[in-house]
């Protein structure tokens, strides 16, 4: 048991090494991926509009949906919604997708998708795995 408290120390003191511009792009992302697993299991017809969410500003909220065009293409879980017409219809498509995957899974994607919003809204400025390790950070943070 020591061992969890030392490493959730570790893992906030991790956190706060980090600056709060990057910081704020993966809260954002967070709250994104963490709407879109909210719904998963239930039919929305507006899911673009329901994941993201609405204290942003209109540059950030459309960063965001490009951010998720971006994104979804990226992870490749499914080629055909990378053929999709709209953002809707991408969204729409991702999470059919993901629903079919087992819960451990969908947190996996879930996280990655986050950290690919991330770096996304924050212009590419940083590597990668450091939006990896902030985003799965937070994740354990908020889980522990």
């Amino acid at each position: 048991m020591a061992f969890c408290q030392q490493f959730k120390g570790e893992v906030k003191q991790l956190i706060k090494q980090f600056d709060g511009y990057v910081e704020t792009h993966v809260d954002i992302a967070l709250q994104v991926t963490t709407k879109l697993k909210a719904i998963l299991n239930s039919p929305i017809t507006g899911i673009v509009t329901a994941i993201i969410p609405g204290n942003l500003d209109n540059v950030i909220r459309a960063k965001l949906i490009q951010g998720l065009g971006y994104s979804i293409d990226a992870l490749n879980i499914v080629d055909e919604c990378k053929n999709q017409g709209t953002i809707e219809q991408k969204v729409q498509c991702f999470a059919a997708a993901l629903v079919k995957e087992h819960p451990d899974m969908q947190d996996a994607i879930l996280q990655k998708l986050a950290a690919l919003l991330a770096r996304f809204l924050g212009g590419n400025t940083t590597k990668q795995n450091i939006y990896d390790l902030f985003v799965q950070a937070k994740f354990s943070v908020a889980k522990a």
